[in-house]
């Protein structure tokens, strides 16, 4: 079988787990397991490391099961979205060494899952990851302009946002936008063309913004990565890999205020938590792939690992930057 998942800086992860405290054994969740790219890389590398691999996708679930099968019990996979790992894995509270976030999608879901997901191939308009969320195709045809232009606008950063919903709307008006190659056929005539980007389809924004919406992806970042703390072992390490701004600034912030000892779901106006730190930040600023291996993987080129790890008065630890 062709996998297309290609893992996304393995020698920075490599390294943040060797420098661990824990030293590669234990337990390593990988929260957004995909094909299993990342997981198969610490399953090989670390002996005594075993893995609990979430994805809410079943169907690409399958095939990181059949990609990893000769791993045996040294890895255990749960079908269900990252908001939920509190759900299965409470029992072990104070025991998982490390947690792995790859946010976004796989490249499976581009290349071959054919839920429209992007435009290079003419699909149905879809994009969802589970049942439990919303299709493109609905949200494209039945919101209403303002409710669409405020999706592209907060999700995709388009600045042609309100542009881009009204002729969306005159569109659907004669017929629903069924296909990828449709909407991105709109978006293309909305932009005035002295305005498109040089190799960055005009579509590229929308496309992300839509299926963002569609998954509900960005609100379970901040709850998933307070649930990894609590349930992180001491000297434990949570690694976040991101891939555009929105998700990296979630990521952030939320090391940001557990660094400081603030547990609030939001940035408070008033809060009432210790100020006692909960974790140290390994990277002051978010690490990127070196030039080789955005040349072997251009998928590669937007991403950005950021990592804490839970105080621990046993080790210091030093910061990578």
């Amino acid at each position: 079988m062709q996998y297309f998942h290609i893992p996304v800086m393995p020698r920075e992860l490599i390294r943040f787990v060797e420098d661990s405290a824990h030293r590669g054994t234990g337990m390593l969740v990988d929260c957004t397991s995909g094909e299993g790219g990342h997981s198969e890389l610490f399953l090989e590398r670390f002996a005594d490391l075993t893995i609990t691999a979430f994805d809410r996708d079943s169907e690409i679930m399958e095939r990181a099961q059949e990609r990893l099968g000769r791993y045996g019990n040294r890895i255990n996979f749960i079908n269900d979205n990252f908001a939920h790992i509190h759900q299965h894995l409470d029992h072990l509270k104070g025991r998982v060494n490390y947690f792995l976030y790859d946010l976004g999608i796989s490249s499976y879901h581009y290349e071959g899952s054919g839920r429209g997901f992007g435009f290079a191939r003419d699909e149905r308009l879809d994009m969802r990851l589970d049942e439990s969320a919303e299709s493109a195709y609905r949200i494209v045809n039945t919101a209403d302009e303002k409710t669409l232009a405020d999706i592209i606008f907060r999700y995709g950063e388009e600045r042609w946002s309100r542009k881009i919903a009204s002729a969306i709307v005159r569109a659907r008006s004669v017929k629903p936008v069924e296909s990828t190659a449709e909407l991105a056929e709109l978006v293309l005539r909305a932009i005035p063309k002295k305005f498109h980007v040089k190799n960055i389809h005009p579509a590229t924004r929308v496309f992300q913004a839509l299926r963002i919406a569609a998954n509900d992806e960005l609100s379970a970042i901040e709850e998933s990565l307070g649930q990894a703390h609590r349930l992180l072992a001491p000297g434990g390490r949570i690694m976040a890999i991101s891939f555009h701004s929105l998700e990296d600034r979630i990521v952030k912030e939320k090391f940001r205020r557990m660094s400081r000892g603030c547990s609030c779901s939001e940035e408070p106006r008033y809060c009432r938590c210790t100020g006692k730190p909960d974790v140290k930040l390994l990277t002051k600023k978010p690490l990127r792939p070196e030039v080789d291996e955005i040349e072997g993987n251009s998928r590669a080129r937007s991403a950005r690992l950021r990592v804490c790890e839970k105080i621990s008065e046993e080790r210091p630890s030093s910061t990578l930057s």
